[in-house]
């Protein structure tokens, strides 16, 4: 289980430490207007719902943490492709893009969509990993939720005061794509498998059986 509470973690700060950090890819050509900001949190308030809810259509269809490594290894690889066509992509867009008020959330959706949206899908994931620990459910996922956010003030904290303080914008985004990538090959060699609906309903009437 606390694996689960440190894939938690992991992932919620790397999310946000791409919201905070991502932003400096945008500055060159879109400054930092209001409109840029709005439009970094849109895509990234917009990856946790849409993520939430695919992240649960694929926990309730697949009955193991395969899928949710897979995840994870797909984010870092965005993470470590962002650096090579973050700021050509922004930059090719042109002064048209770059002065219109939509274009920073162009911008935004096409660079940090993708990764923010397979993190998104990670919670989901993981409650329905705390499902196969049996005990306390409702406690693990309250649990899980309160260091998943943890983990997401931290990737702010972290990314405001340390990481572009001491260390290159893509140096930061590089290791956080290797400590994911890493993260979600983890989970490959190390299968957990839950139990799917009907699984669920016979232990439940098993065990009313054995009560009776």
């Amino acid at each position: 289980i606390y694996a689960i509470f440190a894939t938690s973690v992991i992932a919620g700060f790397c999310m946000m430490a791409l919201e905070i950090i991502g932003g400096r890819y945008l500055y060159p050509d879109f400054g930092t207007s209001v409109d840029v900001w709005a439009a970094i949190i849109t895509v990234f308030i917009l990856s946790i719902s849409v993520g939430s809810w695919l992240g649960g259509r694929i926990a309730d269809r697949f009955h193991s943490n395969r899928p949710l490594g897979w995840i994870l290894l797909i984010a870092g690889v965005f993470f470590l492709l962002l650096p090579t066509y973050a700021r050509d992509f922004s930059h090719a867009l042109g002064p048209t893009i770059h002065q219109a008020r939509p274009g920073s959330l162009l911008a935004a959706i096409v660079l940090f969509l993708p990764p923010s949206l397979l993190l998104g899908c990670v919670t989901p994931m993981l409650v329905k990993l705390l499902h196969a620990t049996g005990t306390r459910v409702g406690h693990a996922t309250g649990t899980l939720l309160f260091v998943s956010n943890i983990g997401s003030v931290l990737g702010i904290l972290v990314a405001d005061y340390v990481l572009l303080t001491y260390f290159t914008l893509n140096a930061n985004v590089l290791v956080m794509g290797v400590v994911l990538g890493l993260l979600g090959v983890t989970h490959l060699l190390r299968p957990v498998v839950t139990l799917g609906p009907d699984a669920v309903e016979a232990a439940a009437a098993d065990s009313v059986a054995e009560a009776s």
